[in-house]
């Protein structure tokens, strides 16, 4: 997963899948992420897809499961991005400084768009050589 911070004309966050199915990138303005931010979010991100993986051509979507974007003033390391992921969401939390209220919200609408369709995968799904 990559991140990436926009300078110049202002952009809305985006989420753009990769064209080789190794990932997607998160496009976000610079007014709307910390400068130091893409690193840190980039790690987390992809940890965490590693326990997705789209849902196989052909095969019915599966249910919504609301993200969420939280930021909160009171996470102890600016840098430190938390994610709960469970059967009735998945909870991004970051320090305020880290993300616009802006950006929050509209990568939560986002990626709750996207979530039909993915399918939670086992771990080490992604280690073997025969995956995209």
């Amino acid at each position: 997963m990559h991140v990436e911070r926009v300078e110049g004309e202002y952009i809305e966050p985006e989420i753009i899948d990769l064209e080789d199915g190794s990932g997607c990138l998160f496009r976000l303005h610079a007014t709307d992420i910390h400068e130091e931010a893409p690193k840190y979010l980039s790690e987390l991100l992809t940890d965490q897809a590693q326990r997705w993986a789209p849902r196989p051509p052909g095969s019915p979507l599966g249910p919504v499961i609301p993200v969420i974007w939280l930021r909160s003033p009171d996470v102890p390391d600016r840098f430190a991005i938390g994610v709960e992921d469970s059967a009735a969401a998945i909870i991004y939390t970051c320090h305020t400084d880290l993300l616009s209220q802006y950006a929050a919200d509209y990568l939560s609408r986002l990626d709750t768009e996207r979530s039909p369709y993915w399918q939670r995968v086992p771990k080490g799904y992604h280690d073997s050589d025969d995956v995209e």
